[in-house]
């Protein structure tokens, strides 16, 4: 039996459609972006490194990988890390080692006194603590585009003079990086980090590819380097406001990371190259996670539904859904999503439906989110304008 056949529509002479409920249009909200000049020169900085990265994605393995995002901590000098003067022409792409035991001493010194970092555990504690640039601009991303991931009457009188400080200086990036936001800066030093522990033995190999995996997912969500390079950029800048700089010093970092991140675009064997890797996944989904936004930021009760692949895979709107009697003992909504594409055979085949989470499928599509609060026993369709309007139905007695 087909998932559709868990609801029958009833035969009754035609009635008008019920339109279902739309989401309200609406503008950025509290956006009110800082005028510095800093945004007018990172869209230059991108329009010239456009210019130099020309290669797109060439497949690489995952270790080459790993080392291109951490590239930028590649050109710092490391203690104990050969330099990319005291190395061979695949540096770039190339996990390091410390070549003898007071080499790694002085990398382990390093990782200590200056992040306090002397083992896996207080690695995740540092970098979770301090390495959130983007996670705070997703926090103002949520509020520009009405969705508050919270209520700004939790903040105190300067933590929200802060937090309203810091999202209007953010939304002059906002046009240029969007929802990337300052994902790359967050990426570049968390990645930079493991491979100093890799080096020095801090990590085994296990914890590395552990904590290396995430980091390789939410690159993803990046066309090219360039596009990295630009969302690097931002990070930084805002890491160095969040920090206390003012705009001469903003100005001497975007020279500084500008001539980095040419570098790094100018050498074949390092961003020039497209090198790229992809993950594999259980399906070819059409979104990333990094991708997704917190869209239901205020549900209540369970919120796990099902989908086809005709909407995560294939990217189709979804066309037909109902809400039926959750699963017991299941963190249910009940809600179920189609294309309204599908045969019977389709939907009959268990391999081409999943259980997601509803904020995952509001992210394919964000037209469904007026209808998730609709009771149990509720069906709608998409019309031909586009529209989701009311269906009639009666659910089967299986």
């Amino acid at each position: 039996m087909g998932l559709f056949d868990r609801f029958k529509k009833q035969d009754k002479p035609s009635e008008p459609k019920v339109e279902a409920p739309a989401a309200p249009e609406t503008g950025l909200i509290d956006f009110h972006p800082y005028d510095t000049g800093l945004a007018e020169s990172v869209r230059a900085l991108e329009g010239d490194l456009r210019s130099l990265n020309t290669n797109g994605h060439r497949p690489c393995g995952r270790d080459e990988f790993i080392a291109l995002l951490a590239g930028i901590s590649a050109l710092r000098k490391t203690p104990g890390i050969p330099g990319p003067n005291e190395s061979g022409p695949n540096y770039f792409i190339t996990l390091p080692k410390c070549a003898a035991p007071e080499d790694a001493a002085a990398c382990r010194a390093h990782l200590k006194e200056v992040f306090g970092i002397t083992d896996k555990e207080s690695m995740v504690e540092f970098c979770n603590k301090e390495l959130r640039c983007h996670s705070q601009y997703l926090d103002f991303e949520g509020f520009w585009e009405g969705r508050p991931p919270f209520d700004l009457k939790q903040l105190n009188g300067h933590g929200l003079e802060f937090f309203q400080v810091a999202r209007d200086f953010s939304a002059q990036f906002y046009p240029i990086v969007g929802h990337k936001g300052y994902l790359a800066w967050d990426i570049s030093e968390y990645v930079g980090h493991l491979r100093a522990g890799l080096a020095c033995g801090l990590l085994t190999r296990e914890e590395f590819d552990e904590m290396a995996e995430h980091w390789i997912v939410q690159a993803q969500i990046f066309e090219d380097w360039t596009d990295f390079a630009v969302s690097l950029v931002c990070g930084e800048l805002y890491w160095d406001f969040r920090h206390g700089s003012k705009l001469p010093e903003l100005n001497k970092g975007l020279d500084l990371w500008s001539r980095l991140t040419h570098t790094l675009l100018n050498d074949g064997a390092a961003w020039a190259s497209g090198l790229w890797y992809v993950p594999p996944r259980k399906k070819d989904f059409k979104l990333w996670a990094p991708e997704f936004k917190l869209y239901l930021t205020d549900w209540e009760g369970p919120s796990g539904c099902l989908a086809t692949d005709h909407i995560t895979v294939l990217g189709k709107r979804v066309g037909w859904c109902y809400r039926e009697q959750p699963t017991e003992g299941r963190p249910d909504s009940g809600w179920r999503f189609f294309s309204g594409e599908e045969d019977e055979a389709y939907t009959s085949d268990p391999e081409h439906t999943e259980v997601y989470d509803l904020n995952t499928i509001c992210n394919y599509d964000p037209d469904i989110l007026p209808l998730l609060t609709a009771p149990i026993g509720t069906a709608y369709a998409r019309g031909a304008d586009g529209k989701f309007y009311a269906e009639q139905f009666t659910p089967s007695e299986e």
